[in-house]
C-alpha cells in the first residue's frame, strides 16, 4: 500500500483534534477477556469432575467461583493491566507466573481454613496448567478485536522529527505494544513531514506542557545524537508535564529483553542479561527438548507412517534425506528431514537456472524459489505444513538440534552471516524459530540472519515457549510457506 504524500512545511494541529486513548477502557477490556478465560477454564475443569466422580455439587464450585479475582489480583500486581511495552514473550512470562501466585494463594488459603478436603484437587490443577494458556489466548484475542479502536492502549509523543524518531515511529505503528503514538514535538521547523504519521503538535515545544500532558502521559525520546548535555536539556524543556518519560538509547544489535536499569555511582547503568551462562537455564531447555520431543514422537507416529508411504509412493528413492548442517560450536551434524525432492535434484536445479536466468537471481539472493523445480508433488504439501521436519525431533532427542533455535544452515550460508556467525554457533540450531513464526520464506535472508541474532542475544526460557506457542499457529495456516 503506498504511503500518503509528504505534508511541505506542515503546521502544527490543535491538541484538542487529537484522539486520546483510553487506558481505563484497555484494562477494562483486558481484565474481561482474562476473566472470561480462566472462567472458561474453570468451569470446564468442574463439569468435568462433576460427570466422572459426582462427589460434588455445582453449587458448592459455584459458592467458590470467587476465588478467581485471586488470579486477576495477581495479574494487577505483575503490571499486566494496562501492560504496555511487554514483549509477547514477557508477558507470557508474567501470566505464568501470576496464575502460579494465585493456585499457590489459593491452595494456602483452603489449608489455613481447614477446607482443603472440601475441593477437587483436579480441579485446582487443571486451573492452573490450563489457566496461563488460556489467558494468553484471550488476551491475543482481545487485542486483535480492539486495536483499531481509537481508546485502544496508551498515548505517547515522540520527541523529535529526525530519522531516528521516524524509525521509532514506524516500529511502534507496526508493532504497537500498547502505546500508540498520537503525535510528535519536532526539534525545529522540518520542511517535509511524511503524510502516513502521526501530526506534528508543535515546534520547539510551543504548545504548553500541562496541554500536552493531558493528550499523552508517555514522551518518548529517542537518545540517538545527543551528547550528555543535550538530553538533560531536552528532558528539561520539553518533558514536564509528562507521567512518563521513555528514553531510546543507540543500542542496536545489544539484548533488549530483561534489561535492568540501576545506579552506579550517580550514573545510569544498564545491566545486559547472558541467560546463555546460566547453566540452569541451559538445562531446563535441554529437559523441554527431550520431553516435549519425545511426547510429540509417540503422538505422531501414525503421521510418520503415512507421511513415509506419501514420499515412497510418490518418487523413487530413500524415504528420508540427511544433510550436513553447521550446528553448535561450528560443529557439522545429519539434519534429518522427509525427502521432499527428486533424486537428481542438483542437476535438476543447474538446468532451470540456465533455462531462467531471473530464477537463478533470486537463487542467489536468498536461495529459495517461488516454484522449485527440485520439490516432488508430495514434497509440496509436506513443505507447506512443515511435515518434512519432522524426522529432525530424533535430532533434538541426540542434542544435535533443539526444538527452538537459529535455522540450521549449509557452509555456503556462513559467509552470509558474516560476525553473526559467531552467535550462530553459541545455541543449537531449532526445528522451529524466530524466522519460522515472523513469516517465512516472505522475509528477505537478510531479516532471517537478523531473527536469528535476535534469537540468541534475548535468548529465555519464556521466548522459547512464545516461539513454540506460536509455530502451532504458523503450521495450521501454512503461514508465508511455499
Amino acid at each position: 500500500m503506498a504511503s500518503k504524500p509528504a505534508l511541505a512545511f506542515p503546521s502544527p494541529i490543535s491538541l484538542s483534534k487529537v484522539k486520546s486513548t483510553s487506558p481505563w477502557l484497555t484494562s477494562a477490556s483486558l481484565l474481561t477477556g482474562d476473566a472470561i478465560a480462566l472462567s472458561v477454564v474453570y468451569w470446564l475443569a468442574v463439569f468435568s469432575c462433576y460427570l466422572i466422580t459426582h462427589g460434588y455439587t455445582l453449587k458448592f464450585y459455584l459458592s467458590a467461583f470467587w476465588g478467581l479475582s485471586l488470579y486477576l489480583l495477581a495479574f494487577l500486581i505483575c503490571g499486566l493491566y494496562p501492560g504496555v511495552l511487554l514483549h509477547p514473550a514477557e508477558e507470557l512470562k508474567r501470566v505464568a507466573l501470576g496464575v502460579t501466585a494465585a493456585f499457590l494463594a489459593s491452595v494456602s488459603l483452603l489449608f489455613i481454613a481447614r477446607s482443603a478436603t472440601s475441593y477437587s484437587r483436579s480441579v485446582l490443577l487443571a486451573t492452573w496448567a490450563v489457566g496461563a494458556p488460556a489467558v494468553v489466548l484471550g488476551r491475543y484475542l482481545v487485542r486483535r478485536l480492539c486495536l483499531g479502536q481509537s481508546w485502544w492502549g496508551q498515548s505517547a509523543v515522540v520527541l523529535g522529527s529526525g530519522e531516528p524518531a521516524l524509525r521509532l515511529i514506524r516500529c511502534l505503528t507496526r508493532n504497537p505494544a500498547g502505546i500508540r503514538v498520537v503525535g510528535v514535538i519536532a526539534d525545529e521547523y522540518s520542511a517535509m513531514w511524511p503524510g502516513d504519521l502521526p501530526p506534528i503538535l508543535s515546534y520547539g515545544g510551543h504548545a504548553s506542557d500541562s496541554a500536552l500532558g493531558r493528550v499523552a502521559k508517555y514522551i518518548i525520546v529517542p537518545a540517538s545524537n545527543r551528547s550528555p548535555m543535550q538530553l538533560r536539556q531536552t528532558i528539561q524543556r520539553f518533558c514536564r508535564g509528562f507521567r512518563h518519560i521513555l528514553l531510546v538509547p543507540e543500542l542496536t544489535g545489544m539484548c533488549s529483553l530483561g534489561i535492568a536499569a540501576c545506579d552506579i555511582g550517580g550514573e545510569v547503568g544498564f545491566e545486559v542479561p547472558q541467560r546463555l551462562f546460566h547453566p540452569v537455564a541451559r538445562y531446563v531447555k535441554r529437559l523441554m527438548d527431550i520431553a516435549l520431543s519425545a511426547l510429540i514422537l509417540l503422538i505422531l507416529l501414525p503421521v510418520f507412517l503415512v507421511t513415509s508411504l506419501l514420499v515412497r509412493i510418490g518418487s523413487r528413492g530413500p524415504v528420508l534425506f540427511g544433510h550436513l548442517r553447521h550446528g553448535k560450536d561450528g560443529q557439522l551434524f545429519r539434519a534429518w528431514k522427509f525427502r521432499t525432492m527428486v533424486m537428481n535434484a542438483d542437476q535438476v536445479l543447474n538446468d532451470h537456472l540456465r533455462a531462467h536466468p531471473e530464477d537463478a537471481i533470486a537463487w542467489e539472493y536468498d536461495r529459495k524459489l517461488r516454484r522449485d523445480p527440485r520439490i516432488t508433488t508430495a514434497g509440496k504439501w509436506l513443505r507447506r505444513y512443515s511435515l518434512d521436519e519432522l524426522p529432525q525431533l530424533w535430532n533434538v532427542l541426540t542434542g544435535d538440534m533443539s526444538l527452538v533455535g537459529p535455522r540450521p544452515i549449509v557452509k555456503a550460508e556462513i559467509s552470509k552471516y558474516g560476525e553473526g556467525y559467531d552467535l550462530y554457533t553459541r545455541v543449537s540450531p531449532g526445528i522451529t524459530g524466530l524466522w519460522q513464526v515472523s513469516g517465512r520464506n516472505n522475509t528477505t535472508y537478510h531479516e532471517r540472519v537478523a531473527f536469528d541474532e535476535y534469537y540468541v542475544r534475548n535468548w529465555s526460557i519464556w521466548l522459547d515457549a512464545y516461539i513454540l506457542a506460536r509455530t502451532v499457529k504458523v503450521v495450521v495456516t501454512a503461514e508465508g510457506a511455499y
